[in-house]
């Protein structure tokens, strides 16, 4: 066989693999469904990566539980002092954000509160007298007592 000859037989195959190998690499990867490539190159960098296949008929993972709703107590207030009470709702009466508010002598109110909210009882500059505050469950009575600077348990 000359030189020619084995020229002639091996020169097409090679031409030939040599642009099947070169397709390859200009062809984006295969895709179901008809979607767009992920990605627009044929080599991703190692910032861009296919999408995780998609397995038909498997269980799904369980979802992570939803964080629990805030926790609300009702709370029903009492004022068993001979006079009007000036009270504040929140954590520093005078310097903190809250309410301000009072409740009247041998009146009750209700409040929907979380655990751990403060109730204040105050003075007329807003001073913080006496404090209680909210625990937890679905409901809490409260008392404020008859020396009117003080709370105790309904």
């Amino acid at each position: 066989m000359t030189t020619s000859d084995l020229i002639s037989t091996i020169l097409p195959g090679t031409l030939l693999l040599g642009f099947v190998a070169a397709a390859g690499c200009i062809m984006p990867p295969a895709q179901s469904g008809g979607a767009s490539p992920a990605y627009a190159s044929s080599s991703p960098s190692s910032e861009e990566t296919a999408p995780p296949p998609t397995t038909y008929g498997a269980t799904p993972a369980a979802a992570p539980a939803a964080p629990a709703a805030p926790q609300v107590v009702s709370v029903t207030l009492h004022n068993d002092c001979d006079h009007t009470v000036k009270l504040f709702l929140g954590d520093k009466p005078k310097f903190g954000s809250g309410t301000s508010t009072s409740l009247g002598s041998n009146t009750t109110t209700s409040y929907q509160m979380k655990p751990g909210d403060m109730i204040w009882i105050t003075d007329d500059s807003e001073n913080g007298l006496s404090s209680t505050s909210i625990a937890g469950g679905s409901s809490q009575r409260i008392v404020i007592t008859s020396g009117c600077t003080g709370f105790g348990p309904g």
